[in-house]
């Protein structure tokens, strides 16, 4: 079975720059990196009650744990494979594992894949290349690398809005 592996860079998800990378010991590798203008919109409509969290320090961090299922969906959706595979997940929101893995299980369904049971959390090593890369992209100020996908605000939303 394949095996995807998924790591972040960055301080905080509602940050610039703040990076998620996804990649495998084959080569393939994509990610996602977040810039001001998407940043500074998603907290406004927070902000605003747009999305479905409750302005509240527990709300905050359901509505970045939807985020990041979100890019990690786009993620695996761009690698368009149906082939099964399992998924490592660096323990980035520790305590938050069970909705991740609720949010990733029913964004994924989307596709046609199911990852029941094939959704594992652990501290990635140095050497893994989701851990290298999402390093790599997010000081890569130039964004030059080949491996970015596009992820639009309405694409975010479509998973966000109440």
């Amino acid at each position: 079975m394949k095996e995807f592996e998924v790591d972040v860079s960055g301080e905080d998800l509602l940050n610039k720059d703040y990076t998620i990378c996804i990649a495998d010991n084959d080569g393939i590798i994509k990610g996602f990196k977040f810039d001001n203008e998407l940043i500074s919109i998603l907290c406004s409509r927070y902000g605003q009650g747009i999305y479905r969290y409750k302005k509240s320090s527990r709300g905050k961090t359901m509505l970045k744990v939807r985020i990041y299922c979100v890019v990690i969906y786009y993620l695996i959706k761009s690698l368009n494979t149906k082939k099964d595979f399992s998924l490592t997940l660096c323990r980035d929101f520790i305590g938050w594992e069970n909705e991740i893995k609720n949010n990733l299980e029913f964004l994924i369904k989307n596709i046609g894949i199911d990852l029941k049971e094939k959704i594992n959390f652990t501290k990635l090593s140095s050497e893994s290349n989701a851990h290298k890369y999402a390093y790599m992209m997010r000081i890569d100020d130039k964004n030059k690398m080949s491996t970015y996908i596009k992820i639009s605000l309405e694409d975010f939303e479509k998973w966000l809005k109440k």
